[in-house]
């Protein structure tokens, strides 16, 4: 379609405000061409990128949805949309774009690992697949992520991250986009006095029956940062760094209520033995 020079040069100015960093003006300007040329796709699919970046569902569904309506064949633009109603809970709508997709069943019993970046650094956590958008994690998550256990995130298949390596197999790592759903899983950590792994096992088996969440934290991948920042990063669980002490283990539980801890906990030390200190929780 013909673009008047004016506009062409306009969405330009625009561009390298958004490169340079200066959302304000970008928006301003983007928005300005599509009144200008409303036919015209490039802007509305510059807005998409803007408010998806920035979470911001509603805007970012929006110019998605104009975008496809102007360039049907555009499968990114149908993609950014598939996240952006999941983003709104507008479920049958993301389903039609997975199916699209070829992604309307999926294998849900394999665990896939998710990246996640907050303050305190990163992280590879495991998760279950709800569908191509959705996950529920299934890994305790360091409490600085503002995230919990069972926590329901919206995750981008179509970009992935890296593979961790388990038992000499590949497992696809996500990245992470925006939480969903908060769960009612608080999270608490202590330290066992004892590094044997059969104790730890039990303890672990006690989680299970209770309906706990649990995982060992002195191994946990989010301190494990890829040698090179350029290559493809692989996340092996026998080579994460392991607690310096060799006679205790950093564990993380998470369950809905306190007493549900210490039940567990007190259950694990008439059967073992064993000891623990330093029970911690956080909100």
């Amino acid at each position: 379609m013909h673009i008047e020079p004016d506009h062409q040069m306009l969405f330009e100015t625009a561009r390298r405000y958004d490169e340079g960093g200066d959302l304000y003006h970008a928006v301003k300007l983007y928005k300005k061409v599509v009144k200008l040329a409303p036919d015209w796709a490039p802007p509305y699919r510059a807005l998409g990128k803007i408010y998806r970046k920035r979470c911001e569902w509603k805007p970012a569904y929006h110019y998605w949805k104009k975008t496809v309506s102007l360039e049907s064949e555009d499968r990114e633009a149908w993609w950014q949309l598939g996240l952006a109603a999941v983003g709104l809970n507008k479920l049958g709508i993301a389903q039609s774009v997975w199916n699209k997709f070829g992604l309307g069943r999926l294998n849900h019993k394999k665990p896939l690992g998710l990246r996640i970046e907050h303050q305190d650094g990163f992280e590879v956590l495991w998760i279950q697949t709800l569908d191509a958008g959705r996950c529920r994690i299934l890994s305790i998550p360091h409490p600085g992520s503002g995230l919990r256990y069972r926590h329901t995130m919206l995750y981008d298949r179509r970009n992935q991250s890296g593979t961790h390596v388990v038992a000499r197999r590949r497992v696809p790592i996500y990245e992470g986009v925006a939480a969903l759903k908060r769960s009612p899983y608080q999270t608490f950590s202590c330290l066992l006095h004892t590094g044997e792994e059969g104790m730890i096992n039990r303890l672990e088996q006690l989680c299970y029956e209770a309906g706990i969440g649990f995982e060992v934290w002195s191994n946990a991948a989010r301190v494990m940062t890829p040698e090179s920042q350029a290559a493809f990063p692989e996340y092996y669980s026998d080579l994460l760094p392991k607690d310096q002490d060799k006679n205790s283990a950093l564990v993380a539980l998470a369950a809905i209520h306190p007493a549900e801890v210490d039940r567990v906990l007190n259950d694990w030390q008439i059967i073992t033995l064993g000891k623990f200190s330093d029970l911690r929780s956080y909100q």
